[in-house]
């Protein structure tokens, strides 16, 4: 669950480090089970450590979390008001946003690369632009099926206070 002013999932904005830490602790069941303890878990995969930023009192601050299907191993939803924000095409879910809270930034999902929501310190992000003349581009079509729905899709989002 995605809860702006809040955090993400089980991680809080104003933790402590320790905090972030010991939560990574406890979900170490989430680890792939492949016989190599060194490999992140799935969480480890989605909020990496690198991933949260700390104010002056060592507190989270910001949040970043990476579209879980770039693990390409596992799949978990990102929920913000019961939408999926990294499985709903990107057009649909700006233009679901819009009609709610004005946007800074680009603001058109056909041209815009950042989408960020002042009123929520919420914001996304995708690597590229997808529009029917890319989709017809034979670079494109000879992608995976699975890598071009990925590119359809926010890849990050960030939430801070």
């Amino acid at each position: 669950m995605i809860t702006p002013f809040v955090g993400i999932g089980p991680f809080r904005l104003g933790m402590s480090r320790e905090e972030v830490e010991q939560i990574f602790e406890n979900l170490n069941h989430w680890r792939a089970d492949d016989g190599i303890s060194v490999n992140p878990s799935y969480i480890e995969m989605l909020f990496m450590r690198e991933h949260f930023e700390y104010d002056s009192n060592a507190r989270v601050k910001f949040i970043q979390l990476i579209n879980p299907r770039y693990s390409g191993q596992f799949y978990i939803p990102c929920l913000y008001q019961g939408v999926d924000v990294f499985t709903t095409k990107v057009e649909d879910l700006i233009h679901s946003l819009r009609q709610e809270y004005s946007m800074v930034g680009d603001d058109d999902p056909r041209t815009g690369f950042s989408f960020a929501i002042q009123d929520l310190e919420l914001s996304f992000w995708r690597e590229g632009i997808m529009n029917d003349e890319i989709m017809e581009d034979p670079f494109f079509l000879e992608m995976s099926e699975e890598n071009q729905e990925i590119e359809k899709h926010i890849s990050i989002l960030w939430i801070t206070i």
